[in-house]
């Protein structure tokens, strides 16, 4: 199977996980008050890293393995960018967990295409 086909695959996939978190999962962890390892508050800025990395990676496909490393972290900046950015926007909260949860998805994405790129057993 080629690089494109299991980045397709992984979207889909992350999509239809991120439908259901947003639609069935944090309401009701939100609504039953369990905050164990802040999920329900965190889990979508994971899934913003996650989501942004492989939508990437099949729209722009190939994308030189040298920089997936920097394009993760861009992406991992922009989301604490705009973290931080929420100190000064009314209504809106700065917190640490989310910036936390936007380094994992990093780390996530990273593994996940050292695990594609073995995968595949191609360079490109």
């Amino acid at each position: 199977m080629n690089k494109r086909s299991i980045y397709i695959i992984l979207l889909a996939i992350i999509l239809l996980f991120t439908l259901y978190e947003e639609l069935k999962l944090r309401p009701y962890l939100l609504k039953h008050h369990i905050t164990t390892f802040y999920i329900a508050d965190s889990l979508p800025n994971f899934l913003a890293v996650v989501v942004f990395f492989l939508g990437y990676m099949v729209i722009r496909f190939p994308v030189a393995e040298q920089k997936v490393a920097s394009l993760i972290f861009a992406f991992v900046a922009g989301l604490t960018l705009y973290e931080v950015f929420q100190l000064w926007m009314p209504g809106r909260t700065f917190d640490v967990k989310d910036v936390i949860a936007s380094v994992l998805g990093g780390v996530f994405c990273y593994l996940v295409s050292l695990i594609v790129n073995k995968m595949s057993g191609a360079k490109a």
